[in-house]
């Protein structure tokens, strides 16, 4: 993508910038002839830029060179992947406003970057780690933890929808990032005890005849957790609400125990405000379980504060045992 002469840049233009305008730019071009919906143009634009050429046949030899021209701007520019994730996610978050669908499918930046923290917090040695996201829908917070982590990462995604699928593969082959990627229903999804991690983001669900959504899911798939695993899902506040009657809170105790509850930021949320609830497959003192209510990112003094509790109880419960 990045091979070719060294081409001129505006000097106030990032390369995360630079690519959001460039695959903007195809899109615009290609909308005028193909007419397409925002996520086909992008699909098709992705698709030339990793062809290195114009791959519509049916295009007139001026058009092919007009597309060629807005691709080369990307030649020889430093780009890094976290530039080409930032400018994917920008481009992401307008196609879900366009085509009015909700940005569930999208994890925010913040929720990713803590979920490295506190991996990194849970790997003082390095090594491979597997982690899995179920509901994977763009791919983004994993795409998140590779950029974040200084580990080796053997990555899983699990989503039932074709066009975020589809998507997702784009995006994995425009950052060079390796990702093993399932299209199905994740609760037909199993890992028998292979994974580190599973992360993902819960939205807003409510009871069906089925239970509770995001209660369903933790309970499968922690039989794809290894022994002492953690899964980490950032859940509604309302999310213990549903359990009344404390089926699952039993059931989830019989396969593993609630290690933490991170209480986020409220300026972090537009609407109903969401915490982070880490569970370890196996056994944990209840007791010692991380309770901590994260301040204003703006507030850096008492923001420092809460981190410094995060990193001694991680050295008194996690670090000391390792």
């Amino acid at each position: 993508m990045l091979n070719g002469d060294k081409m001129a840049i505006d000097e106030n233009t990032s390369p995360m910038e630079l690519v959001y305008d460039v695959i903007s730019d195809s899109m615009e071009f290609l909308f005028d002839r193909v007419k397409g919906d925002y996520f086909t143009l992008y699909g098709l634009t992705v698709k030339n830029i990793l062809a290195n050429e114009v791959l519509q046949d049916d295009f007139s030899e001026d058009d092919k060179n007009r597309l060629l021209n807005i691709y080369k701007r990307l030649n020889g520019v430093d780009i890094s992947t976290e530039d080409i994730r930032k400018a994917v996610q920008s481009l992401m978050l307008k196609g879900l406003q366009e085509v009015k669908i909700s940005n569930g499918s999208l994890t925010p930046d913040t929720i990713g970057m803590l979920y490295a923290y506190f991996i990194s917090k849970f790997e003082p040695k390095e090594r491979e780690v597997k982690i899995l996201d179920p509901l994977a829908g763009f791919g983004n917070l994993l795409f998140t933890l590779e950029n974040h982590l200084n580990l080796k990462l053997d990555l899983y995604a699990v989503e039932h929808n074709q066009a975020l699928v589809n998507t997702m593969k784009l995006n994995a082959n425009l950052m060079e990032t390796e990702i093993n990627i399932y299209f199905q229903n994740t609760f037909n999804s199993k890992f028998e005890h292979n994974m580190d991690y599973i992360v993902t983001d819960f939205d807003y669900y409510d009871m069906t005849e089925e239970g509770y959504f995001p209660y369903n899911v933790i309970l499968h798939h922690m039989d794809s957790l290894k022994d002492n695993g953690v899964m980490m899902c950032c859940v509604p506040d309302d999310f213990f609400n549903y359990d009344s009657e404390q089926g699952f809170k039993k059931a989830l105790l019989e396969k593993g125990s609630i290690i933490g509850l991170i209480d986020l930021p409220d300026e972090m949320f537009k609407a109903e405000k969401k915490s982070i609830l880490l569970i370890k497959k196996g056994n944990f003192d209840q007791k010692k379980c991380l309770l901590v209510k994260l301040p204003s990112f703006e507030d850096p003094k008492e923001f420092n504060s809460a981190l410094v509790k995060i990193e001694m109880w991680f050295e008194e419960n996690i670090n000391k045992n390792n």
